[in-house]
């Protein structure tokens, strides 16, 4: 009977402690699922636990631990997003380094800054903009731990930037730097041509008046001077002011034009009859230097929207040019014809042509293929810059072609359609 009764008290322990052993192990694994569903930032689908116990009392901080978690997560992806979209609309290039010169972060307008084909994430600063320059611009922000602004010329493309570079002491385990790259290559460029522009002008201002004051000066202390050589001093003074008074105006008219204070008024016209109302203008010259000026237009050319005042004054300029540099018996065409997008417009001379190293700089201001050829004429220099700007303004473009000592080609292209009638 002792015997039937041990094995009875045995059997109920077995089955409690079984019971006890399979409530406890549902509740463990769910604390592992929590668990896990918590580590990869995930939030549990229930926290409750079945049969309660010690193990409910968890429910509470584990679902304090999951909002925190959650709350956690939402600031980290709200100030990703923050500086993702903050380094995206920024036009510097962005580059974020580590001790190691290592670039950690980039942002699209640095990619597109220096046209890189890979991602720089994880080279060094040496290797992706390959100018030492920037590399030690880095090693000094580094060193000093002083923000250093500088200007760096890259050597392999004569591009200019300006670097702003701001050390971080705690970066990524270790101190870093953020460098915020600018080019200011367009603006070097503006800065010599101003300079350029000023030390032009003084040059063509300063001979014109040197002369004046010479001969002012003669006129002051010799007043008993030969009515011949007053009469002659009188010529050469009359010359040289007509000549500064082109420059002036020309001056002042590619201001104008540059700065788009010039209005146009554009028109719808016929090219033929503006080619041969110019050419007729241009008789009295032509006869005098013994030239002949031809106009091949056809009448059946679909018109042109330009403003006639602007379009005469190209092509005076033009055949002024023709004119100067074609010696006596020699020939100018003016052509005009239909392309598809476009008409163009050509003043051909059998001249003495521009040499091959002067052809490309020929439309920049105060540039003379023969200086002084052009001086001794009267040119200002600005003539085909004048032209040129006069051309852009319709929405066209000019080219030139020349074999030296053979002649000269000018071809404006404007557009079909061209401008609206209407002060453009």
């Amino acid at each position: 009977m002792s015997a039937i009764l041990g094995w009875c008290v045995a059997g109920i322990l077995a089955l409690s402690s079984w019971w006890v052993w399979r409530r406890f192990s549902r509740d463990f694994r769910h604390l592992e699922h929590l668990v896990d569903e918590l580590a990869a930032g995930r939030k549990p689908e229930g926290f409750v636990f079945r049969h309660g116990g010690r193990f409910g009392r968890l429910t509470f901080p584990l679902e304090k631990i999951a909002a925190e978690n959650e709350n956690l997560r939402r600031r980290v992806h709200d100030e990703a997003f923050n500086l993702g979209t903050i380094l995206a609309s920024m036009e510097e290039g962005v580059m974020v380094v580590n001790e190691q010169h290592n670039v950690r972060l980039v942002n699209p307008s640095f990619v597109a800054l220096f046209d890189l084909k890979t991602d720089p994430v994880g080279q060094t600063v040496l290797h992706t903009l390959r100018e030492t320059a920037f590399e030690d611009l880095i090693s000094t922000a580094l060193q000093s731990g002083l923000t250093q602004h500088r200007e760096v010329e890259r050597t392999s493309d004569k591009r200019h930037f300006a670097v702003h570079a701001v050390p971080v002491r705690e970066f990524a385990g270790g101190p870093g730097v953020v460098a915020i790259i600018r080019e200011i290559t367009r603006l070097r460029q503006l800065e010599e041509v101003r300079r350029e522009f000023v030390a032009n002008v003084s040059h063509e201002l300063r001979t014109p008046l040197s002369i004046f004051h010479g001969y002012v000066e003669n006129l002051i202390d010799a007043p008993a001077m030969p009515r011949k050589e007053q009469t002659e001093i009188f010529e050469v003074l009359r010359k040289h002011s007509r000549r500064l008074n082109a420059l002036l105006e020309d001056l002042l008219t590619l201001a104008r034009l540059e700065s788009r204070q010039e209005k146009m008024v554009c028109v719808s016209m016929e090219l033929p009859a503006l080619l041969r109302a110019v050419a007729g203008d241009w008789s009295q010259k032509l006869a005098a230097k013994k030239l002949t000026l031809s106009v091949d237009a056809p009448d059946d050319l679909p018109n042109v929207t330009a403003d006639p005042q602007r379009l005469e004054q190209v092509l005076h300029n033009l055949l002024e040019n023709a004119v100067k540099f074609t010696d006596a018996g020699g020939g100018i065409q003016l052509r005009a014809r239909a392309l598809p997008a476009e008409l163009e417009v050509c003043v051909e001379d059998t001249g003495q042509g521009i040499p091959p190293v002067d052809l490309p700089h020929i439309f920049e201001r105060f540039y003379r293929a023969d200086k002084a050829r052009s001086r001794e004429l009267g040119g200002t220099g600005l003539g085909l810059s004048i032209v040129k700007h006069i051309v852009q303004l319709h929405g066209g473009s000019v080219s030139a072609e020349s074999k030296y000592g053979k002649g000269t080609t000018i071809a404006l292209h404007l557009p079909r359609n061209g401008l609206s009638e209407k002060e453009a």
